[in-house]
């Protein structure tokens, strides 16, 4: 006779939301994997009704490949990473619209990151894609969140912030306050020219008025890719790195706790880290679905 959790719920899901996918994994409520699914956005800025079609939908999905006829919903317990949750009505109202679930626990994709990176023992972690922030989890216990205020002022480090320094560093051209260079050029011909001409003023101007977050960040792979052989292209970086080593300190005074650095810039900016930062550095165990099991597990005394 099944007895605790297994005697509740059949199945535990981790859910990583944010603004361009979700990604979920399913497992035995003893942590044995079964699949996992992808589906779009879940992020709750986008609406929460939305986050859970999203959610739902890659639910369904994981359990059909994996040849399982979906279960009821109040046999699924789950554990959310989810961009949004900052803004507490979000999280309230994405609470209460839980189609069924029959156990959820909600927190920041920074909190499951961190869970997934180093399983649930102390450690740190910075994220960094379009956006960026930091999440510690330190010996006794406590967890905190840095970072994450957003774009256009916060968010340091991420693709977004390089884009602003991309564009900026393009204005300065164009007024000759800046030296010309090969990824400016770039950057001019994809802001404001045809692909083939750097366009003019109006042209930039035009491209920023209708810019938004994710436009900047398609920005930051002029700068890696320039940054071989361009000095102001690698000055973005190591400002990106130096601002990763600012989020560093701020979660861990004592420099000792292990670093994951996350994210889809990641790996590009550990080469721009200082010196100490990059010795201290781990790779990440997991990823936040991971953490969003380890969320549940944890919710549920396990």
């Amino acid at each position: 006779m099944k007895t605790g959790l297994d005697a509740t719920y059949a199945y535990l899901v981790g859910v990583d939301g944010g603004g361009t996918k979700t990604q979920v994994r399913i497992a035995h409520t003893d942590g044995r994997i079964i699949s996992e699914a992808t589906a779009g956005p879940s992020a709750l800025m986008h609406g929460r009704d939305k986050a859970w079609a999203a959610i739902v939908s890659a639910t369904n999905e994981g359990f059909h490949k994996a040849g399982i006829q979906p279960p009821s919903y109040n046999r699924i317990a789950a554990g959310f990473g989810l961009s949004g949750v900052n803004v507490p009505a979000w999280a309230t109202e994405f609470t209460e619209l839980n189609p069924g679930f029959g156990s959820i626990v909600v927190a920041s994709d920074a909190i499951t990151t961190l869970l997934g990176a180093h399983q649930g023992r102390p450690g740190a972690i910075i994220a960094i894609g379009t956006g960026s922030i930091g999440a510690v989890l330190k010996p006794d216990g406590t967890k905190q969140i840095i970072g994450g205020w957003g774009f256009p002022s916060g968010d340091e480090a991420s693709g977004a912030w390089l884009g602003i320094l991309a564009i900026n560093y393009v204005q300065q051209v164009f007024d000759g306050r800046a030296a010309d260079s090969p990824l400016a050029t770039t950057i001019m011909q994809y802001c404001g020219g045809d692909g083939t001409d750097k366009g003019n003023r109006d042209s930039v101007l035009g491209w920023l008025a209708k810019a938004n977050q994710s436009m900047y960040a398609q920005l930051a792979p002029f700068i890696i890719k320039h940054a071989i052989h361009e000095d102001v292209a690698r000055n973005m970086l190591y400002r990106a790195g130096e601002e990763v080593a600012k989020m560093a300190l701020a979660l861990d005074a004592s420099e000792q706790l292990p670093l994951a650095l996350c994210g889809g810039l990641a790996h590009v900016l550990e080469d721009y880290l200082p010196k100490p930062l990059q010795q201290r550095t781990v790779l990440p165990e997991a990823d936040s679905a991971s953490g969003g099991l380890l969320l549940i597990l944890q919710h549920l005394g396990r």
